[in-house]
């Protein structure tokens, strides 16, 4: 209203199309630079959380001159729990995919998105029909749908193209606090996972999820001991969970903490990724999937699913929450030497990790000119990494 005021409608609104087209002609210049084709990409979801496994999002994506139609209509039919998609949504998710591929000072705007054309088919997970349950959405199916079309244009313009990051899995945790006597419901969102590689270097550690570019920011563990009755016993980086690959995929995170209840507390969980890790891209293998374990008395840890309601969590129990790494970029045969020295340094690999599969494997401390330990300047420790020991 202001540029309006001062220059008059016609000026104001000549000036935000004249911005809408620029964004545009950016858009398809990097466009028109990737190889004419037809690609195939496919994601999968563990589950929906009522017995059906490995749903399926599938994008045929063409590519003509600045053109790019991208085709959802094959993805699994819709479900019954809270992993469907409105269209809105799906859209919103198509055009993460794009603006991770253009170049980062483009705006992101409506002209930005003109060169798509999207198609989809009601009644599939990515369209879902009025009515059912999308709760879910922006995260998964908003993620697979993301990281299939991304795998579809890989090979058309792969140094542009990423690798998967690490998937949401969240905990909330509902009980009572004994210092207090007041109800209380905190929310996991530390040891994120691990963000997935490109052409420009590894995955960032603990970088978060794809559909949210990344969540690095989250509350200090000593807040929240002090906020809630619960106790961390470890917070560091998950060694050999990053996918391999010439860049390697970024490590997710581990949490040990103990529930300082004097009742039982309720655990109700939303996400996805213990089945289906992170993918790997152009010869890169997937990272490792997340992995969260309970621990009651002195039973065996039982597995904690991504989709579950009403969770019994017993006073002094203990959770171990480790989740998945990034995904790997390239070929892992020609990782640099000196990078495989760093992973072991670090603490990202250990000597002879799966899931790592290099056909060298990193070499130790001592074995070789390339080993960054033996410098004047050490390499980052573990523990300046974040990765206590």
């Amino acid at each position: 209203l202001a540029l309006a005021a001062e220059f008059g409608w016609e000026t104001a609104n000549a000036a935000i199309e004249a911005v809408l087209d620029g964004a545009e002609r950016q858009t398809r210049a990097v466009i028109a630079e990737w190889a004419d084709g037809v690609y195939h990409g496919e994601a999968l979801l563990d589950d929906d959380g009522r017995g059906n496994e490995d749903i399926h999002i599938r994008a045929t994506v063409t590519k003509s001159g600045s053109n790019l139609k991208i085709d959802l209509s094959d993805s699994h039919e819709q479900v019954t729990s809270f992993i469907n998609s409105s269209y809105p949504n799906t859209y919103s998710a198509v055009v993460v995919a794009l603006s991770y591929l253009i170049d980062p000072d483009t705006p992101k705007n409506d002209g930005t998105f003109r060169p798509i054309e999207l198609i989809a088919k009601p009644g599939t997970v990515v369209w879902a029909n009025p009515g059912a349950p999308v709760t879910l959405a922006t995260n998964h199916c908003g993620q697979e749908i993301i990281e299939a079309i991304i795998k579809a244009l890989a090979p058309a313009c792969p140094d542009r193209a990423m690798a998967g990051w690490g998937r949401r899995f969240r905990i909330a945790i509902q009980g009572q606090d004994p210092r207090t006597e007041r109800p209380f419901i905190w929310h996991f969102f530390q040891a994120r996972p691990g963000g997935g590689a490109s052409p420009a270097g590894d995955g960032w550690p603990g970088g978060g999820e794809w559909q949210a570019a990344g969540g690095i920011k989250f509350g200090s563990l000593e807040v929240t001991e002090v906020r809630f009755p619960l106790f961390f016993q470890r917070h560091e980086f998950r060694p050999d969970s990053g996918g391999a690959g010439e860049y390697r995929g970024g490590p997710g995170g581990i949490v040990e903490m103990i529930v300082e209840t004097a009742d039982p507390a309720v655990g109700n969980t939303a996400g996805d990724g213990v089945k289906h890790g992170a993918c790997g891209i152009l010869g890169g293998t997937d990272g490792a999937p997340h992995r969260y374990v309970l621990y009651s008395g002195n039973s065996e840890g039982r597995p904690i699913r991504t989709k579950e309601t009403g969770m019994t969590i017993r006073p002094g129990a203990r959770l171990v929450l480790e989740s998945g790494g990034g995904g790997g970029w390239g070929d892992p045969a020609i990782r640099a030497p000196e990078a495989l020295v760093q992973d072991v340094a670090s603490g990202f690999v250990e000597s002879g990790g799966a899931p790592y599969p290099h056909p060298n494997p990193p070499p130790q401390a001592g074995e070789g000119a390339l080993v960054a330990a033996t410098s004047d300047t050490p390499p980052a420790s573990a523990f300046e990494n974040g990765r206590s020991r």
